[in-house]
């Protein structure tokens, strides 16, 4: 009976003594997450996406270059002879550019279009109006007339076509600046002029009323379009 106290006894006293050392150890501390905000070294930042030209991104950038409207006569004879691609601001507006909206016309618009840069081709003394990048078609849209009944006349992306009248524009340098003290220009077809209306961007024969609406031309760097002879 004596052995078995004394087993049991030292036992007891065994168990006590590793939970006393185990009481005495320190905690381990935690150890904290990594961040979920912080990137990893390795991966590559997202490219920014390329905004559609708007009437504010578009006209500021290129003003704040240098290059506005083509001002210079170096700059005016670049964009007539269809090296540049411009923005078509109308005057008076300000915020107003000039785009293909979904419809496919040639509309006024607030905010941001895929075909709001246009070229000035040279055709014979007048220009054709080409998109500055490709449409669904793989080639360029040229604006061109459109007639409508009684309604007002509206200009329409079309496939190019130099030969047809509706497609070639006279473009007719103002005395009087825009409020950035850039050139502006009247744009008609035919004697009919395009002009903005309460409907949209018409064009119209003035007859005896003034031209109420002319355009002014923001460069946006050279034209990417191939030059064709």
């Amino acid at each position: 009976m004596k052995t078995r106290r004394s087993t049991i006894l030292v036992g007891v006293l065994a168990a006590g003594l590793a939970l006393t050392q185990q009481a005495c150890t320190p905690a381990s501390q935690p150890v904290a997450a990594p961040s979920a905000a912080a990137p990893s070294d390795s991966a590559p930042a997202p490219a920014p996406s390329s905004p559609s030209p708007s009437a504010s991104s578009s006209v500021k950038s290129t003003r704040d270059a240098g290059s506005a409207g083509g001002g210079s006569k170096a700059g005016r004879s670049a964009i007539l002879a269809g090296k540049r691609q411009v923005v078509i601001k109308p005057n008076p507006s300000f915020e107003s550019i000039v785009a293909v909206d979904a419809k496919g016309r040639l509309s006024l618009i607030d905010g941001e279009a895929e075909h709001a840069l246009f070229v000035f081709i040279p055709v014979g003394g007048k220009y054709q109006i080409k998109t500055a990048k490709a449409t669904n078609g793989g080639e360029p849209d040229c604006m061109g007339i459109r007639t409508n009944g009684t309604a007002s006349l509206t200009v329409v992306a079309t496939a190019c076509d130099a030969s047809r009248g509706g497609q070639l524009f006279t473009i007719t340098e103002q005395k009087k600046k825009d409020s950035e003290g850039d050139p502006t220009y009247a744009i008609s077809n035919e004697g009919a002029f395009l002009q903005e209306r309460r409907s949209g961007l018409i064009a119209e024969e003035l007859g005896d009323s003034p031209l109420t609406t002319t355009f002014s031309f923001v460069d946006n760097g050279p034209s990417t379009l191939p030059i064709l002879d």
